[in-house]
């Protein structure tokens, strides 16, 4: 059969017939080299996305323990801030109830407030801690109608850092003693300075 396909087939058909051939077997091995590639690339793409939507995932489940580690800190910090005030709070208020200070109910506020430890000291000297007050005024604030009057002790608490902060701003007791009070008084620099010191070593307590 061969034989006589070889025969009937001139030189020209016989090349050409070569190059159909050729041409089949590109055109078919294009064909898979075409396929191939298209399957690489899409498994590479999908290879990919598999690690893209994996590194974002990792991204959010970092972002995720970061976020509660700080909420973590935060709730432990508050809650370290807040023993501290309670134990502020126990400390200043059982000192005042050993004095029998009517000021002790109000030892959350007076802690609030920067100047805490002189308010207490002055109120020493100008109402035995409380004990005197005239019309909710513990410390003898004058204004310009004579002694000042207050609704609440509150009140009184907090015009009395007021005026510490804009009148005797970093004064000592020592300084106060002649302008605060005038003239100058031993018997209120002792009464002021004594409740002072015990409030000192208190506040050393805190936290200690």
């Amino acid at each position: 059969m061969k034989g006589s396909l070889n025969a009937r087939l001139c030189s020209k058909d016989k090349l050409l017939l070569l190059v159909g051939v050729i041409s089949l077997l590109t055109w078919q091995f294009g064909a898979v080299g075409r396929a191939l590639a298209s399957t690489n690339v899409t498994q590479d793409s999908l290879t990919f996305e598999i690690k893209l939507q994996n590194n974002q995932n990792l991204e959010v489940l970092q972002a995720n323990a970061v976020e509660n580690l700080q909420d973590a800190e935060d709730a432990k910090l508050q809650e370290q801030q807040t023993e501290i005030i309670n134990q502020k709070v126990s400390l200043v208020r059982n000192y005042l109830e050993s004095k029998g200070s009517p000021l002790a109910n109000y030892t959350e506020i007076l802690i609030a407030q920067p100047n805490w430890k002189t308010i207490i000291a002055v109120s020493n000297a100008e109402s035995t801690l409380g004990k005197h007050c005239y019309v909710n005024n513990c410390s003898g604030i004058f204004g310009p109608n004579g002694l000042k009057t207050y609704e609440t002790v509150p009140d009184w608490i907090v015009d009395m850092q007021s005026l510490l902060s804009s009148r005797y701003d970093g004064w000592t007791l020592q300084q106060m003693d002649g302008t605060y009070v005038y003239p100058r008084s031993n018997s209120w620099y002792i009464a002021t300075t004594s409740v002072y010191k015990d409030l000192n070593q208190i506040e050393q307590q805190f936290q200690s």
